[in-house]
């Protein structure tokens, strides 16, 4: 590929990356619900009445492991035409290996490093990571086996059951003993009381699914992000002590072509 064809590709994917950082921004922070789903059965007692209101299912409609999939294939193609435009426009003289938490990952030049030190460095991307949802540490999650999320990152937590349950009341009178002494009793009124009983109306339960992440995923990431800026500052100190070479093009050459007319 040539050079200029390149420089082309990465102007233009450049606008889509930087949509897709800010769409993801906004998808994390405004739509926290399209991570989470719920299932709600209810079996009614023999003899009761039905309350379809008590079932619902909500379907996780996406993972955090899907969107970021699709943020890796769709910015894959701007990131790598970016450090092909760098390798290529290096000197290749300053150069020194990135290790980054023990492993080597290669020796680049000093712009590349820059490049790859001001693209994690940034603070949309930070934004990015620190919103990513995560679910409630305060719950039990394990890892759902239900046949609508197969294949999918998606968690579940334990099933909760109850009986629905209600009361009804009964009025009754109470017995007066002392009534049969009385001369006249059309004007007696008799002492009402209420009986509550509680009835079983069915069988309910109640379970919650995420396809978000753990907090401990989150700071995991966030935590590998600085790994990896402290890396590429190590690596480029180390690119930046190679010896400098003198350029041709001097301030004599330049002054004295603007200043005078004669090139030196």
């Amino acid at each position: 590929m040539k050079l200029n064809i390149l420089l082309a590709i990465t102007d233009e994917e450049q606008k889509v990356y930087k949509n897709l950082v800010t769409d993801y921004i906004k998808f994390f922070k405004g739509s926290q619900g399209a991570f989470r789903g719920e299932k709600k059965t209810y079996t009614p007692k023999e003899g009761t009445v039905d309350e379809p209101t008590k079932r619902n299912l909500v379907v996780v409609q996406t993972t955090v492991a899907e969107k970021l999939e699709w943020y890796h294939d769709t910015a894959s193609k701007y990131i790598n035409a970016l450090f092909s435009q760098e390798k290529t426009n290096a000197s290749g003289v300053s150069k020194a290996e990135l290790v980054v938490d023990g492993v080597v990952w290669g020796e680049f030049t000093s712009l590349e490093l820059l490049r790859l030190k001001s693209l994690v460095d940034n603070g949309n991307v930070l934004e990015l990571y620190s919103n990513i949802p995560v679910r409630s540490d305060g719950e039990i999650w394990n890892a759902t086996h239900e046949e609508i999320y197969e294949g999918r990152e998606v968690y579940q937590t334990p099933v909760v059951s109850s009986v629905v349950k209600t009361t009804t009341k009964e009025s009754y009178i109470l017995a007066d003993p002392n009534i049969a002494l009385l001369k006249d009793a059309s004007a007696y009124k008799p002492a009402i009381a209420t009986k509550d009983t509680i009835v079983e109306l069915g069988d309910a339960t109640s379970q919650k699914f995420s396809g978000e992440w753990s907090q401990r995923q989150r700071a995991e990431v966030l935590k590998r992000r600085q790994t990896l800026i402290t890396a590429v500052t190590e690596a480029l100190k180390k690119a930046n002590e190679a010896e400098a070479i003198p350029s041709e093009l001097t301030a004599k050459k330049i002054f004295g072509y603007l200043h005078e007319g004669v090139v030196r």
